[in-house]
């Protein structure tokens, strides 16, 4: 038999936050996301998180890297993602942060870029990663 339980307000607001681990990889030109239960095209990373993935790869000399990321904001985070735009299949998200500025600095002496680079976009498998797209989303360790 079913029965209702009365949940305090203040529990019910209270933000789930979480933290996880996400191993990152290329194939080719192609940098992908290791998200079980996708496939490699579902997991490729396109529109900005590409550059930005390129960029980790060349400062540590890696096709493959695992990343650690939380919704939660940390005393000093690496990278930080704001998201800007949401819509069905994925949003747009804002850079900051220490790397940022380290992307900028590379992208400027590296290439012809006339652009500021600033923005990725990350499709609904992220929804499978953090449950849905956090406002925020903070690069905590590389390894």
């Amino acid at each position: 038999m079913w029965s209702w339980v009365r949940v305090p307000l203040s529990r019910q607001l209270a933000k789930f936050t979480m933290e996880t681990k996400l191993r990152f990889f290329k194939q080719g030109n192609n940098w992908y996301a290791d998200v079980p239960n996708h496939t490699l095209d579902e997991n490729e990373m396109v529109m900005g998180a590409d550059i930005a993935l390129d960029l980790l790869g060349k400062a540590r000399n890696k096709e493959e890297f695992t990343i650690t990321l939380s919704d939660k904001e940390p005393s000093q985070p690496l990278l930080h993602l704001n998201m800007k735009n949401h819509d069905d299949e994925g949003a747009w998200y804002q850079l900051s942060g220490y790397l940022y500025n380290s992307f900028l600095d590379t992208l400027m002496s590296e290439t012809d870029c006339s652009e500021e680079f600033n923005e990725i976009w990350l499709c609904n498998v992220t929804h499978d990663v953090f449950g849905s797209h956090p406002k925020d989303i903070y690069l905590l360790k590389i390894k």
